[in-house]
């Protein structure tokens, strides 16, 4: 239910940014942005509103980890666009595409891993961005900067509570999972603020 309010207002709050930005390469990387965000809580949300059948489960969770991806080559394209410098942004938008586009391969690929791989992989692939903390810090400001690791620290709490399964304090109604979506949404509240001021 998270998931589908934060994608329903993404839609319009997209809009809106995406009209305010500075520039035609600023509304760009928000846009860029901005789908990647809608499409990851929309994909989620349509995966969670119902009882699927198990085809259709199967199916819905590739694309939901796919979405997952594309919002973690999403993310850092807008600090390439509007904050970095070359060769640096080059090499970040290259990492974060090139990453995402395996992982979306890999997804698809007839296997079922055990439980906790896909976590795993979603962590290391999020925290590979980590190799460029010293142009970013140099580039963004220290709130900016703060954002950032800030929205990546909630990611990664949520991700590890879903992997674990645990705290998972009422089952029915807010368990394991509903906590682990809170944590998105905070991260992505969080990465929102940060390319807001990068746009604007």
């Amino acid at each position: 239910v998270l998931h589908l309010w934060a994608s329903v207002a993404s839609v319009p709050l997209g809009g809106v940014l995406v009209a305010l930005a500075d520039g035609g390469r600023p509304r760009l990387a928000m846009l860029i942005f901005s789908v990647g965000i809608t499409a990851m809580l929309g994909v989620s949300a349509v995966t969670h509103s119902r009882d699927w059948g198990i085809e259709s489960v199967e199916t819905l969770v590739r694309l939901d980890h796919t979405a997952i991806f594309v919002m973690f080559a999403t993310t850092p394209t807008p600090i390439a666009m509007l904050a970095l410098d070359d060769p640096v942004a080059t090499w970040l938008l290259a990492v974060a595409w090139f990453g995402a586009g395996i992982g979306i391969i890999a997804e698809w690929i007839p296997l079922h891993p055990p439980a906790g791989v896909v976590n795993g992989i979603y962590l290391v692939f999020g925290w590979s961005m980590i190799v460029f903390t010293p142009w970013m810090v140099s580039a963004l400001s220290p709130g900016q900067a703060a954002l950032l690791f800030g929205g990546g620290a909630a990611y990664t709490v949520g991700a590890v509570v879903v992997g674990a399964r645990w705290p998972d304090p009422w089952t029915d109604s807010f368990g394991y999972h509903e906590i682990w979506h809170v944590f998105v949404v905070i991260g992505c509240g969080c990465h929102v603020v940060m390319t807001t001021q990068l746009a604007l």
